[in-house]
């Protein structure tokens, strides 16, 4: 299995604080685990104002990780992504 880097970023609504940062990373982390990844760097940005308004949201809390992943298990981060409630927007890119 060929690991690749990726990066990626993910915001969460304008409720979120430091302590839902965590949990959120931490959810990542284990299923980048159980894809037979591993997250590096994880670096909260904290809160910041969006450039438009996304489900009812004017700011959100930004967190951003490097992962290493097998490219055949991407889409099944992606999906986990957008079925994550407390995501809003997210992004993930080869580096």
């Amino acid at each position: 299995m060929q690991l690749r880097d990726y990066e990626i970023v993910w915001i969460l609504g304008g409720g979120a604080g430091e302590k839902e940062g965590e949990t959120s990373a931490e959810k990542i982390r284990a299923l980048v685990g159980s894809l037979g990844g591993e997250v590096g760097e994880v670096n909260p940005w904290g809160k910041r104002n969006l450039a438009y308004p996304v489900e009812n949201n004017t700011e959100g809390y930004y967190i951003e990780a490097q992962l290493k992943l097998d490219p055949a298990s991407s889409p099944q981060l992606e999906q986990a992504c957008n079925a994550d409630r407390e995501i809003i927007r997210h992004l993930i890119v080869r580096k």
